[in-house]
């Protein structure tokens, strides 16, 4: 019986793959979004519309953009992180500043 075992670290493609997904996922929610506002504005103005309705729609729109900016934020982070390492330049050591001399006597 041969197993396969699961990478602990993805190899590039399959992040740059990830990135795409989350980039794709985040432009559907804004347009789910979009379709949503599109419903409510429609149902402006309709007496068989219930009154929940509008605000309703308008509540799952502004969740569907909080989504696509959190999925945004993700492929960025994504991508951020999965660049080569990159070191911190040193900071140098502070030098103690010289105080002045004091006319003790």
């Amino acid at each position: 019986m041969v197993s396969h075992s699961t990478p602990t670290h993805p190899i590039a493609a399959e992040l740059l793959d990830r990135i795409a997904q989350l980039r794709t996922d985040a432009d559907l929610m804004d347009d789910y979004a979009r379709r949503l506002l599109a419903t409510a504005a429609a149902l402006s103005g309709r007496v068989a519309a219930p009154e929940w309705s509008r605000p309703t729609l308008a509540r799952q729109a502004a969740a569907c953009r909080t989504t696509a900016r959190q999925l945004r934020l993700a492929a960025e982070t994504l991508l951020s992180q999965s660049g080569p390492r990159r070191s911190r330049p040193r900071r140098r050591p502070a030098v103690p500043a010289a105080l002045p001399p004091t006319d003790r006597t």
